[in-house]
C-alpha cells in the first residue's frame, strides 16, 4: 500500500482491474504563494471522495485511500517539487499515482470502478506530445516530443536502427538469397533485378521497424508522425499494423543529414494543424467511417464493440454525460447507486484494447451525441 506512481498512464491502465478508484484534479497553480490554502482544498475534495465512495460502493473500506492521500497531503516534498498549474491523483487501495498537468481546470471528485482518466487525456492532447519515426530507405530514427522539449531518443542496441542490423549480412547462394540475423530470423528474396531485390529488403526492413516501433507505441499511447520521403512513408504505411501512426500528420521530408534541431523544425507545422485542425480532421474521418457503416453515435450501442476491441477511435464530447455503467457482458445499467457516466468507463475500455481517444468541443460535434465511435471492421 501507498506506492506512488508519476505521469505512468500505462502502468494504471494495467491495474485497471483493481478497483474502485478514487480520482481526484486539484488546481495546483501557483501553489508556493498559497500552500495551506491547498493543503485544505484536498483535505475537503478527501472529504467528498469518501462521500462518493460511500454512495456507490457502500462496502468498500475507505481506510487505505484515506491513509494514501492524507500521508501526500502532510508531505511537504510532494507540495514543493509540484508547482504545475493541476495535480491528477487516482488512487485504488493499493497505490497512488499522480499525474502532472499543465492545463488548469476546476477541482474535482470522481469515483468509478475503472479510472477516470478522461482530465490526463485532454491535458496530454493540449500539449500534443507524440513519437516522431524518422525514416529512410535503409535507417531509422525515433523522437520524443514532451511537454515542449523535443529530443532523440536513445535506442537499444537490438533495435532496427539500420538495415543491416535487422537484417544481418546478405549471403547468395543456389536460387534464392536470404538475409540471415541472430535476432530476427532469415528472410529470403530471389534472383530478380537489383531494384526488385531492393524493394524485397526494404518490407523486410519495414516490417521490422513497425513491429519494434508499434510495441514502444503501445507503451507511451502516443500518437505517432512519420517523416520521409513520401515514397518511403507510401510503402511503410502500406505495411504498418500500428493504430497509433497518424493518418493525417506527417512531415515529407527525408531526414538524412538533418540535426535534431532540424528535424523538430520541421514538426512546427504538423504541431499547428493539430491544433488548428484536429476537430476537422477527426469529423472528415467519422463522415468517411459513417459512409462505409463503420461509426457509431450512440454510447449504449458502443459497449460490446468497445468489450470486443472494435473501436479504433473514441471522439468525446469535452462535457460528455451519460448515466449508466458497464460490465464484462456488455450489459448497461442506469442504478443510481454506481458510478454514473458511461464515458469514463468507455474510454477506459477502449484504451485497454489499443484504441485511441480524441476529445473535441461539444459544439463540433457533427450529431446530437456525447461521443462518436470510428469501427476497425
Amino acid at each position: 500500500m501507498d506506492i506512488m506512481v508519476k505521469n505512468d498512464l500505462n502502468d494504471l491502465m494495467q491495474q485497471r482491474d483493481a478497483g474502485p478508484f478514487i480520482a481526484i484534479y486539484l488546481n495546483t497553480e501557483a501553489v508556493l504563494n498559497d500552500l495551506a490554502r491547498r493543503r485544505l482544498q484536498l483535505k475537503q475534495l478527501i472529504d467528498e471522495a469518501q462521500t462518493q465512495l460511500a454512495q456507490h460502493f457502500p462496502k468498500t473500506d475507505f481506510t487505505p485511500f484515506k491513509t494514501q492521500l492524507d500521508n501526500l497531503t502532510d508531505d511537504n516534498a510532494f507540495w514543493l517539487q509540484h508547482t504545475g498549474p493541476q495535480t491528477g491523483l487516482i488512487v485504488n487501495a493499493e497505490s497512488l499515482r499522480r499525474f502532472d498537468l499543465q492545463i488548469p481546470t476546476q477541482n474535482h471528485v470522481s469515483v468509478n470502478s475503472m479510472p477516470p482518466i478522461r482530465p490526463i487525456l485532454a491535458d496530454r492532447q493540449q500539449q500534443f506530445d507524440f513519437d516522431l519515426l524518422a525514416l529512410s530507405e535503409t535507417a531509422m530514427a525515433l523522437y520524443h516530443q514532451r511537454q515542449g522539449d523535443f529530443v532523440e531518443v536513445e535506442l537499444p542496441a537490438d533495435a532496427p536502427v539500420t538495415m543491416q542490423q535487422a537484417l544481418g549480412e546478405e549471403k547468395r547462394g543456389g536460387d534464392l538469397n536470404f538475409n540471415s540475423s541472430p535476432a530476427h530470423g532469415v528472410n529470403y528474396h530471389g534472383h530478380n533485378a537489383k531494384a526488385e531485390e531492393r524493394a524485397v529488403d526494404q518490407r523486410n526492413y519495414y516490417l521490422q521497424v513497425d513491429q519494434y516501433i508499434r510495441e514502444r507505441s503501445q507503451q507511451s499511447q502516443r500518437p505517432l508522425v512519420l517523416m520521409g520521403l513520401p515514397t518511403n512513408q507510401a510503402t511503410f504505411r502500406k505495411l504498418s499494423k500500428n493504430p497509433y501512426l497518424s493518418q493525417h500528420l506527417m512531415v515529407d521530408r527525408s531526414p538524412n543529414g538533418l540535426t535534431t534541431a532540424d528535424i523538430q523544425t520541421a514538426t512546427e507545422p504538423v504541431q499547428t494543424k493539430w491544433h488548428t485542425q484536429l476537430a476537422d480532421i477527426l469529423l472528415e474521418r467519422y463522415d468517411a467511417a459513417n459512409s462505409r457503416q463503420l461509426a457509431l453515435a450512440d454510447p449504449f450501442e458502443m459497449i460490446t464493440p468497445a468489450l470486443h476491441g472494435r473501436i479504433d477511435t473514441l471522439i468525446v464530447a469535452d462535457n460528455a454525460q451519460v448515466s449508466g455503467t458497464m460490465s464484462a457482458t456488455g450489459l448497461a445499467t442506469t442504478d443510481n447507486a454506481l458510478p454514473d457516466n458511461l464515458i469514463d468507463e468507455l474510454v477506459d475500455v477502449v484504451m485497454s484494447k489499443q484504441g485511441q481517444i480524441r476529445i473535441i468541443p461539444a459544439d463540433r460535434m457533427p450529431v446530437e451525441t456525447a461521443a462518436l465511435a470510428l469501427l476497425r471492421y
